[in-house]
């Protein structure tokens, strides 16, 4: 999907909890999502209150001397929407291990090519 960029190698963001400690995430995919872009998070290490397969989302905003502002979405709605568009991404991913660039691929019989279980 062209909205979504999936990240295979770990890019590290390192964040801060309420009492001002570090705590690194590995950055899983970037999202365009009506125009702004959203980071989901997984963190490396255990965090309290999270579980293990757990993600937060962030809102990306570029500061005028070029650094990002990184602000956790706490909209559940949106958030289920840009995650929504990240699950899409990872099925599409899965179905046609990346090699395929059909956009009706997943689809109940798209014939894309790719030998993907919908191709048929």
């Amino acid at each position: 999907m062209e909205n979504v960029e999936l990240f295979d190698d770990e890019e590290i963001i390192t964040l801060y909890d309420e009492d001002d400690n570090p705590v690194d995430f590995a950055e899983v995919a970037c999202v365009e999502y009506e125009g702004k872009f959203y980071a989901i998070l997984q963190p490396i290490d255990e965090v309290e209150g999270m579980e293990e397969d757990e993600v937060i989302i962030c809102l990306l905003e570029e500061q005028d001397d070029e650094t990002e502002l990184i602000t956790p979405v706490t909209d559940e709605e949106l958030g289920e929407k840009i995650f929504g568009e990240y699950l899409k991404a990872v099925a599409d991913e899965e179905c046609c291990d990346g090699e395929c660039d059909d956009d009706k691929c997943g689809e109940q019989g798209c014939g894309c090519g790719c030998g993907c279980d919908d191709d048929k």
